[in-house]
C-alpha cells in the first residue's frame, strides 16, 4: 500500500486516517462494515466500523456524487496517502513515510 523509508524498522503501529482521506472503491482493500450514511449538502458522510479499530466508529467524507447502499452492509475503500498518518504504537511518535 504504502512504501515507508527503509530506515524505518519493522514495528508495532497505530494507523489513523482523515475523514477526507477516504475513497470510495468497490475493490478497495479496507473494508468496513456500514452503519449509516448521512447526506451533508456536498458530501456524503459514511459511519463505519472495523473490529480492530480502536474508535467504536469509523466516520468517512466522500463527495455526494458517489452512491453508498446502506442495505449492503459493506462499503470498501482506498485511501489518500497524503491522509494517512502512522505512529509508533508505544511511544505514539509520528512515523514519517
Amino acid at each position: 500500500l504504502f512504501d515507508l523509508d527503509t530506515d524505518v524498522q519493522n514495528q508495532p503501529v497505530t494507523v489513523g486516517i482523515r475523514p477526507e482521506g477516504f475513497i470510495l472503491d468497490e475493490e478497495g482493500v479496507l473494508t468496513l462494515n456500514l452503519t449509516e450514511v448521512e447526506v451533508m449538502g456536498r458530501d456524503i458522510s459514511v459511519v463505519s466500523y472495523h473490529d480492530a479499530c480502536q474508535s467504536p466508529t469509523v466516520r468517512s467524507i466522500i463527495d455526494a456524487d458517489n452512491h453508498v447502499l446502506p442495505l449492503e452492509g459493506k462499503v470498501r475503500f482506498s485511501v489518500k496517502p497524503h491522509k494517512v498518518h502512522i505512529f509508533n504504537k508505544e511511544t505514539e511518535e509520528r512515523i514519517r513515510f
